[in-house]
């Protein structure tokens, strides 16, 4: 049970509204205990007109202030659990519940959450306070951050607390638990109303100063120690003050926008790599005097200035940025560090392989390749310990995000989402849960919310509603998503218009991607025979059977199969599959690929419906672009 202390003095105007949001608490198992600090109001008749047994009204026998009040309440409690609330302030519906649930799971002593500012009336006047994760003694001391009617303790871990009778007994309390070694876990959800009248105590800037002075100095710290925590306290309640409101609303992007500048700065470190080795080796080997293959003298070889230093340089960065970008090497945080490792590679050995070309034209013939092998060694030294560095520094400022899935679906998405623990911590599951009970679940404290299968209608309002309530989402599209978000936007009328075309890969690219099969097979036939005992027969385009031989490469120059593309199934699997699913015969809009995206991306647990899905979003998606990634994507995972 939850034992609620609430110190009552001259409350009348505050006092119902107080006791009605008690009442409403999601959260049963409760007492009131309401310490009349002898009021000259109305506010013990007022509380003796409810009838709810609950409800516990203590009379003192004179006025002691808030904090005898409070020990008083705290001695009668009969609860394993001890809430603060002031007889002023306001909770939401939820707030013991989700703090129970909050407690148990930190397997914490000791709680508080963030909160809202409101005027006389409890109306929000759009200032929160967010607190921090966990907060220890040697920080509490800089940041009184906790609020009393946010606090929930449990007596079992810490005892029963009391507040000393002094100015900002509150704060003194919360001092010294959280100096026996005792650690405040904060739950970053507002559920208290913190009615603040203009008027209030706590609104005197010069009296805060001198009640947290005084409470130093019954600290015992050094004067030292106490100044340098003081200057702490009225910075961190300046910036609260005047810049967190500003920044708010743009704080995660501002964070995310600084972690993922961990990306560029690798590129810009191997870039200078780069610039030593050009500077030492290759620019000298280029300027020396050239001479042709029948010994006869060309002249100066290559001479730069500044400006051609400068673009030699800013042409290496670019091409490195955009294999960089094409294979995933700048993905930190989203990409495990090994993935991060083997796309940086990739791009690193495709950007010095055009480079070494560039340079060999530069020269006139063909560059010692020596000095860009060292240039390579080094990079790859350097981007592996970025990766798992800056993954490292990523998890630290973005921990996993406490995530809550909704399955409507027959498998089990949790179990793809826990693979990834380093971005998600799966707290909840709820399997085909009520829309209602939903939208109530979503509500609590989850970084986001997972939303697998259902239909269409439950889909919609879960996904209007989260949008709404700004809660992230991740959604596991159906075929029909994918559809739809393949399409193409349309400007014809005064109403947004999605075309869904009949094929989606236009004639010119379908031309650039032929040409390009006909030049790998041309290059990879004489390695390409092996690799299978005997032709296999495959459903191919339009649903006509070919023979593949080998590896595929020999059918990318008679035009049944295509480098990247859905994978070629065997006319038996082919059509056994399209059986099963009538949906089925989308993947044989384009020809079969001898690797592709779900070929790439797909684990030992995909289902066939799901490596549909993939093939679908690869043929709505077709890009050149997105070929060449793929391309890149191949030659990582056959290097690892």
């Amino acid at each position: 049970m939850v034992s609620i202390v609430t110190p009552v003095y001259n409350a009348e105007k505050y006092i119902k509204e107080t006791i009605k949001s008690v009442i409403e608490q999601s959260y049963t198992d409760w007492e009131l205990l309401l310490v009349d600090d002898c009021s000259t109001d109305r506010s013990c008749e007022i509380i003796r007109q409810y009838g709810d047994p609950r409800i516990r009204l203590i009379k003192q026998e004179e006025n002691g202030g808030a904090a005898r009040a409070r020990n008083r309440g705290i001695d009668e409690a009969k609860g394993r659990y001890i809430a603060f609330l002031d007889a002023d302030d306001i909770w939401y519906a939820d707030k013991l519940e989700c703090q129970m649930q909050f407690i148990k799971r930190q397997d914490a002593g000791f709680v508080f959450t963030s909160y809202y500012f409101g005027d006389e009336n409890a109306e929000r006047t759009g200032k929160m306070v967010r607190v921090p994760k966990k907060l220890v003694y040697s920080e509490a001391l800089s940041r009184t951050v906790i609020f009393t009617s946010t606090v929930l303790i449990d007596t079992m871990k810490i005892g029963k607390p009391h507040m000393p009778e002094i100015s900002s007994e509150d704060t003194a309390t919360w001092w010294d638990i959280l100096r026996s070694g005792v650690t405040a876990y904060g739950l970053d959800q507002p559920l208290v109303i913190y009615r603040r009248p203009a008027s209030s105590l706590s609104s005197d800037k010069k009296a805060a100063v001198g009640r947290i002075w005084n409470l130093y100095k019954r600290e015992g710290l050094s004067f030292p120690h106490a100044a340098s925590c003081l200057v702490r306290w009225a910075f961190r309640a300046t910036v609260r003050r005047f810049v967190d409101d500003a920044l708010r609303a743009h704080f995660e992007a501002i964070k995310r926008f600084t972690v993922l500048q961990l990306s560029i700065a690798g590129l810009v470190l191997q870039t200078a790599i780069y610039a030593a080795f050009w500077f030492r080796y290759l620019y000298p080997e280029l300027s020396k005097v050239r001479y042709s293959r029948e010994g006869y003298n060309l002249g100066r070889g290559l001479v730069l200035y500044f400006r051609g230093h400068l673009l030699i340089l800013l042409i290496y960065f670019v091409m490195l940025v955009f294999f960089s970008q094409t294979t995933g090497g700048m993905k930190t945080g989203y990409l495990k560090p090994k993935n991060v490792f083997g796309s940086e590679v990739t791009a690193l050995l495709m950007t010095n392989i055009l480079t070494y070309f560039e340079l060999s034209l530069m020269k006139n013939w063909l560059l010692e390749p020596r000095y860009l092998v060292l240039v390579f060694l080094c990079q790859v030294a350097l981007a592996y310990i970025w990766s798992f560095a800056g993954s490292a520094i990523y998890r630290k400022v973005f921990p996993p995000r406490e995530t809550l899935v909704l399955n409507y679906s027959d498998y089990n998405i949790a179990e793809k989402f826990s693979t990834r623990s380093d971005r998600f911590e799966i707290v909840k599951v709820m399997n085909r849960p009520g829309l209602e009970k939903a939208e109530q679940e979503c509500k609590r404290w989850y970084g986001c919310v997972v939303v697998c299968g259902g239909t269409e209608v439950e889909r919609r309002i879960l996904l209007e509603f989260c949008y709404k309530e700004f809660i992230r989402v991740y959604l596991v599209p159906e075929i029909e998503d994918i559809l739809i978000q393949g399409s193409e936007q349309m400007d014809l009328f005064d109403t947004p218009i999605f075309e869904l075309k009949e094929y989606t890969i236009r004639w010119e690219l379908r031309l650039v991607k032929r040409m390009i099969d006909i030049l790998v097979g041309i290059i990879c036939l004489p390695f390409g025979l092996y690799g299978r005992k005997h032709p296999v027969v495959c459903i191919g385009k339009d649903k006509k059977e070919f023979v593949r031989y080998g590896r595929g490469f020999y059918n990318l120059l008679n035009g049944t199969m295509s480098l990247i593309g859905p994978e070629a199934l065997e006319a038996e699997t082919a059509r056994e599959q399209m059986k099963k699913d009538e949906r089925a015969i989308y993947r044989y809009r384009i020809k079969p690929g001898i690797t592709g995206y779900a070929k790439l991306y797909r684990t030992r647990n995909t289902t066939r419906e799901e490596q549909l899905k993939m093939d679908l979003y690869y043929i709505q998606h077709y890009s050149l672009l997105f070929d060449f990634k793929l391309m890149l994507l191949a030659l990582q995972s056959k290097a690892q």
